[in-house]
């Protein structure tokens, strides 16, 4: 995996993008933006009330422009509150607004000489709720109206707008530097989260699927109405390769019948080992004649592949338990596990090296 620069610069900058990876903090930003949108909303309907009380001097278009947005912030606050997956279609109508409130600030409520200093909580919301794109575009925003302001209305001196630029953009670089950080954290953890995961569901010696891993896909198969096959596969008189051969040859066997199972398999077949020399497949959309033949294949396919043990070969074979979802009606997805392992046993005692139908 390339460095966590590099892994966002391959993003597009845009906070949706970069961050609807990780679910949990797309639903911690649905949040927050709800609550900065009901902040937005509040504050825009006090300073209306202070205006129409005469408390604060707004121009009648700044006025109802400020409630007018406060209307907005509000209705996306609700939108977003009970439908978080509307988060980032709402959120551009709410940078856009911001855009264009800042701006009729800074050109037409001349009275408030610290009116400017809008920008910096502004810039601060809009990076939370729009990412890094909606910042910039504020950023972007704010120089051009202090810019404005400072050569046609002479709001400012020179002097005073360079300072303002200069401390909004720093104020960009450092949000950027934290978001960029948080993001490749949560990608450490994202990837850390997905290592373990796979540790938990595979076997360390064949790198197949464990138990646990069989156990969710056959629960999912069962449930999901598809028409599946069970198939256990058992070596036989393993005890045996592993007292004469020792058990770095036995581990070598199990790793050649792993092999065999798998390249037996489609991509939607799943092969795992479920015990010591005990294998398992799932044959979906696959009826019972179907997995018998594809079984038989299969052991004949181990029987005459001998795995090499120094100048020797060792020979294995193995036994087959099968049975189908709907040779029987089952009430849970283990008694097919059941049914199968009944037949393996059916074919140990007659003699190994065979299959055997479940009942």
């Amino acid at each position: 995996m390339p460095g966590w620069a590099m892994n966002l610069m391959s993003e597009k900058i845009g906070g949706s993008r970069a961050f609807g990876r990780f679910p949990e903090l797309e639903a911690f930003r649905s949040w927050l933006s709800h609550g900065m949108l009901l902040a937005t909303s509040v504050t825009c309907i006090v300073c209306a009330i202070a205006a129409v009380g005469g408390l604060w001097v707004l121009p009648d278009f700044h006025l109802w422009l400020t409630v007018t947005f406060g209307v907005l912030s509000f209705g996306l606050s609700q939108l977003i509150r009970r439908k978080p997956a509307t988060t980032q279609y709402a959120i551009p109508s709410f940078i856009v607004g911001l855009a264009v409130v800042l701006l009729s600030g800074d050109v037409l409520v001349v009275a408030d000489e610290m009116r400017f200093a809008w920008h910096f909580p502004a810039l601060g919301a809009a990076f939370v709720i729009g990412g890094i794109a909606g910042g910039l575009f504020i950023l972007a925003t704010a120089i051009l109206s202090l810019s404005v302001s400072t050569f046609a209305l002479s709001a400012m001196s020179v002097a005073g707008l360079l300072t303002y630029c200069t401390t909004l953009s720093l104020m960009s670089v450092l949000i950027v530097i934290i978001e960029l950080r948080f993001v490749w954290t949560l990608e450490k953890l994202q990837k850390s989260r997905l290592i373990l995961a796979d540790l938990a569901n595979t076997d360390p010696l064949t790198g197949l699927g464990n138990r646990l891993a069989f156990d969710r896909k056959l629960k999912a198969l069962f449930y999901s109405g598809a028409d599946f096959s069970v198939i256990l596969c058992d070596l036989d008189h393993f005890k045996g390769i592993n007292d004469t051969y020792g058990h770095a040859i036995g581990d070598d066997v199990l790793k050649a019948v792993a092999t065999i199972l798998t390249n037996s398999t489609r991509p939607q077949d799943m092969v795992a080992r479920i015990g010591g020399e005990e294998f398992c497949m799932l044959l979906t959309d696959v009826g019972l004649e179907g997995a018998l033949q594809r079984t038989e294949a299969i052991r004949k396919e181990i029987q005459k592949h001998p795995v090499k043990a120094g100048s020797e070969l060792v020979h294995c074979t193995a036994s087959f338990g099968v049975t189908h979802k709907g040779a029987a009606v089952r009430s849970d997805p283990s008694q097919l596990l059941v049914a199968a392992d009944r037949a393996l046993y059916a074919a140990k005692a007659d003699g190994r090296n065979r299959l055997r139908i479940a009942a």
